[in-house]
Parts: structure tokens; C-alpha cells; sequence
């Protein structure tokens, strides 16, 4: 089993969005993506293909002491490949596993955190959070709450996200998401932080 990884596919950083905001971890971007949203600003095209051993091995190049870490899997479309040999490798090295999917296909997660930002129809209704980015493929989130109420789906952490465009945050999408929010007090906003940060 090999993985298709993208351009600059493994990398430490900072996350920037959601529950684990400020978290220092490891990303392994995945190649390829049977989604295909129009918009998409991510550059999953396959660069090399790596076995698990091989991205596990790399992953601990890149941080910065190996304990306690996390490791961030995301694409692309992670769940496109089959990620149980990789994220058992993962964890037998110790690391703590979180995954981002647009939730187009159900996973059941051998993972410690679980994020779903829906691109299209949402077959992942549970999971650790999700994020609805607000202005991205014309996403709207009343139109999105109407579709999947809250007591149809099962996340921990429910966040509004404004879209990026043209390298800022869209301040029509932010006053969408704080409109939403003061209607829906069981959510929160989350922002795309380490754009403003200048990590990847």
C-alpha cells in the first residue's frame, strides 16, 4: 500500500482553525480528491507515493520532539485512499491522529479527533466538529442547517467559518457567519488564523 502525497505533502505547523486552533502538529496532505469543488485553493495533485512506514518516518523528520504530538491527516480527500494501515502505524508510534474530511462518504473513525467541513452532501453526520465555511461553493448555512438540523447530525463542536478570497478573509462571509451565530448560540466562529499567521 502506497499513498499518493501531494506538493509539499508532510509539514510541521500550527493548526488554525477549529477546536485544536494554536495545537502544534504534523500535516500529511493526501493527493487527489473525488470531490472537485470549483473553487478549491489546494494543490492536490500526486507528487510521489510513500508507504506508511515511509510518511510515519517522515513525519517524525519534521517534529519538533516526538511526544505528545499530533498528526493532522487532510487532502485532497483523505478518505478517497485506505487510511488504516497508515494511521495504525501512526499510533504505534505514539502519536494522537486527527482527520479533515468533507464528510462525502461515512468513515468510522479510528481517530482521536475527527473534523468534517461539508463540500456537498454530508454523508459523515458525527464526529468530533464540524465547519461549515461559509462562502465557499456559495455555502450558506441557513441553507445548510435547514438540511441537516442539529438533532439529525451528532458533532461535539459545531463552527461557522468565513471563506478566504483573494488573500483575506471575506468580510461579507464574516457578517453571514455572526448573523447565523446570534440565531444559533450553539455554534461558534472559527477563522482561517494561520493564513493571518503566514504558516502553511
Amino acid at each position: 500500500m502506497r499513498y499518493a502525497i501531494a506538493p509539499n505533502g508532510i509539514f510541521w505547523s500550527i493548526q488554525g482553525e477549529g477546536h485544536l486552533r494554536g495545537f502544534q502538529m504534523a500535516f500529511v496532505r493526501l493527493a487527489g480528491c473525488s470531490v472537485g469543488c470549483p473553487n478549491c485553493d489546494t494543490d492536490y495533485r500526486v507528487d510521489r507515493r510513500l508507504t506508511a512506514v515511509q510518511v510515519a518516518d517522515e513525519v517524525a523528520a519534521v517534529m519538533p520532539t516526538s511526544r505528545d504530538q499530533w498528526v493532522w491527516i487532510t487532502g485532497g480527500e483523505p478518505t478517497d485512499q485506505d487510511l488504516r494501515p497508515l494511521l495504525r502505524e501512526l499510533k504505534r508510534r505514539g502519536w494522537s491522529t486527527a482527520l479533515a474530511t468533507s464528510g462525502v462518504r461515512r468513515f468510522i473513525p479510528p481517530v482521536d479527533w475527527l473534523s468534517v467541513s461539508p463540500h456537498g452532501e454530508l454523508a459523515q453526520r458525527y464526529g468530533s466538529e464540524v465547519k461549515v465555511v461559509v462562502g465557499l461553493n456559495a455555502v450558506d448555512p441557513d441553507d445548510w442547517i435547514a438540511k441537516y438540523p442539529d438533532d439529525q447530525t451528532d458533532f461535539m463542536y459545531r463552527y461557522v467559518q468565513p471563506v478566504w478570497e483573494d488573500g483575506a478573509e471575506s468580510a461579507s462571509a464574516l457578517a453571514q457567519c455572526l448573523d447565523f451565530l446570534r440565531r444559533h448560540p450553539n455554534w461558534s466562529l472559527s477563522r482561517q488564523d494561520h493564513k493571518s499567521w503566514g504558516v502553511a
